[in-house]
Order: C-alpha cells, then sequence, then structure tokens
C-alpha cells in the first residue's frame, strides 16, 4: 500500500509539473508581444555610418548621401515601406508591424506599433505607406491584403475607417501581394502585386478610385526584378523601385511609370528602366524596398531609398539620399 501511495504522489508531481509547463506556454504564446499595439511610443538611438559613393551619378539621379543605420534598440530593422513628411522627417513601416519616425543624418527617432488587430506576423505584414490628400496615413500589408487607413500624416496612427479589402487580391501569393502603394494627387490609389506576373512580364496592379470604383491594370516591370516600392512623381507618373535579392545576386532599380492611358480607362502602364546598379555599382545596394519623393521649393526633387535588413545580421539598414538631376521625361506607349 505504501508502494501505491508514492507512485500516486509522484503521478500527482509530474501531473502538476505539466500543468504548470501548460500555463507557462500559453502564456508566453498568448500574451502581446513586445512590438504589439499596447506600447507606446519611445524615443530610439540611431547611427549612421557614412558610405562610399556621394556624388556619383547612375542614369537621371546622383546620390548625395549613403549611409548604414544602426541601432540597439532590438525591433529596429525590417524598414518595408517610407514617405515623406513636409517637415524633412521620414516615416517608414516595418513588416513587423511597427512605424520609425526620424529625421535623416539625425542621433534618435522614434518608434511605436501600428494599431492594428493581431500579433503574429501573417497580421502584421506592413510593406508600404502613403499620405492622402485628405490627411489620412494609408498603410498596405500583405499575407493578409489590405490597406489600412490612420488619422493625421505621421504618428500616432489612429486608425480611421474600416481597412481596404479587395477581391482581386485573393489570388495574390500571400508574401508576393501588396508591396507597392502610391497615392495619386486626387487620392486615386495605385497598389501593385510584387508577384503577379503576365507573360510579357507586366505586374498586376489595382487603381483604386476615390469612390472605391477599382479596376485591373498591368504596368510594365524590370526584367528579373520585383517591384518593392512606388510614388506619384506627378499627376500621371509613378517612380518605382524594383530590387534583385538572391542568394547569388543583389541589385536594385527604378523605373518611371505613365500612368495616363490607364488614367483615361486602359489597361496597361507602359515604363522604362532609369538607373540600375548591383554590387559592383557605383551606389551601396542591399535589399531596396522602400521609396519616398520630396519636393523642394527651390533645387531638384529629392527620392530616399531604404533597405529591409529582414532583422538579419547579414544584411543592411541602408538609406540612399538621390537628387534628380535632369527632367524624367515622360514615357512613350510601346
Amino acid at each position: 500500500m505504501r508502494r501505491v501511495a508514492i507512485s500516486q504522489a509522484g503521478q500527482y508531481a509530474g501531473l502538476a509539473t505539466l500543468l504548470l509547463a501548460a500555463i507557462w506556454i500559453l502564456w508566453t504564446e498568448l500574451r502581446p508581444p513586445a512590438t504589439a499595439a499596447n506600447q507606446p511610443r519611445h524615443s530610439i538611438a540611431i547611427t549612421a555610418a557614412p558610405l562610399a559613393g556621394a556624388g556619383s551619378k547612375v542614369g537621371p539621379f546622383r546620390l548625395t548621401s549613403a549611409a548604414v543605420l544602426t541601432s540597439p534598440e532590438t525591433s529596429f530593422g525590417g524598414l518595408s515601406g517610407l514617405a515623406a513628411l513636409p517637415d524633412g522627417r521620414l516615416l517608414a513601416v516595418t513588416d513587423a508591424g511597427d512605424w520609425l519616425l526620424f529625421r535623416p543624418g539625425a542621433p534618435s527617432g522614434e518608434m511605436g506599433s501600428i494599431s492594428m488587430p493581431g500579433d503574429v506576423k501573417s497580421d502584421r505584414d506592413a510593406e508600404a505607406i502613403g499620405f492622402t490628400p485628405d490627411g489620412r496615413t494609408l498603410v498596405s500589408l500583405e499575407q493578409q491584403h489590405r490597406i489600412l487607413g490612420f488619422a493625421g500624416h505621421g504618428p500616432p496612427l489612429t486608425p480611421a475607417g474600416e481597412p481596404l479589402y479587395r477581391t482581386d487580391t485573393m489570388g495574390w501569393p500571400p508574401n508576393g501581394g501588396g508591396e507597392s502603394l502610391a497615392v495619386l494627387g486626387d487620392g486615386s490609389l495605385i497598389w501593385i502585386a510584387e508577384n503577379v506576373v503576365s507573360a510579357n512580364g507586366a505586374r498586376t496592379a489595382l487603381l483604386v478610385a476615390p469612390s472605391g470604383s477599382t479596376s485591373r491594370i498591368m504596368i510594365d516591370g524590370v526584367d528579373g526584378f520585383a517591384p518593392t516600392d512606388a510614388v506619384a512623381l506627378d499627376e500621371t507618373h509613378l517612380l518605382v523601385l524594383h530590387r534583385r535579392f538572391t542568394g547569388a545576386e543583389t541589385a536594385a532599380a527604378i523605373s518611371i511609370v505613365d500612368l495616363a492611358p490607364v488614367l483615361a480607362g486602359g489597361s496597361a502602364a507602359p515604363g522604362r528602366v532609369l538607373a540600375r546598379w548591383g554590387r559592383d555599382g557605383k551606389w551601396p545596394v542591399d535589399n531596396m524596398e522602400g521609396i519616398a519623393l520630396v519636393r523642394r521649393k527651390t533645387g531638384p526633387p529629392i527620392v530616399y531609398l531604404v533597405s529591409d535588413d529582414n532583422f538579419s545580421a547579414a544584411q543592411r539598414t541602408l538609406l540612399l539620399q538621390l537628387e534628380i538631376t535632369s527632367a524624367l521625361v515622360p514615357v512613350s506607349v510601346r
């Protein structure tokens, strides 16, 4: 009888251990992560280490500065979308669902979480950001393809309105969908899928009018590259950033796309390459994913490019500043 009692006590102890382990697993799995929306904005240190290449030209662009950005903040990195505020600061979104607000060259910035439901990566994979004429900030997300709207241009990102879903995106690959988002002057959206390609290499995109009506259009791609971000150059042209990022090669390109044909009711937007560079080129390169345009009162516009390091020690967060040195002439229809 004593041996049975000891055996039962051992069983109870084992069950208690399993129960405590289960409680611990549930707590660690279900509790909000450090980057969840319940975390307030906070200041972070940013170091910008200059890189060579300033002054060199590729196509109609001159590289005015290039730097590697680093921070002791563990959530820093993964910058996938970029937009420029009127005061010269840049707002970036990460593919972990955070935002970063910083001024190029400044030793610090601010970070916080984008307010959205869900805490896993597939819920929070932010890839592009844009500002609307009516004063909202839009964020495009992959995996669960949608566009979120927020009040104001910049933090705090307070939700405004319902998420924008479109049935056309149901066929987009989870990790190859709404990588690029550009906002036109009238509030229309150009939402470009990264990996939905036609037989001639054109990329699928959606033209979403301010009324909500949506048209499927095709945008000229760059052979061997995928579009990762876009910004409106004027009322009828986009600058599109493209990347080639494989184990064997890393390269980037910028193209100009003529939207006039699709704004007139057509389905194809022609484009041409303005600049292309790789690891052996004049400019630094990594997994380039974000583009922003700054229009100045005097002097040519400035283009900022940022790379997504995928939170990997093998990659870098690059910030490139380009000056447009010559007129970007409209493309002709092929």
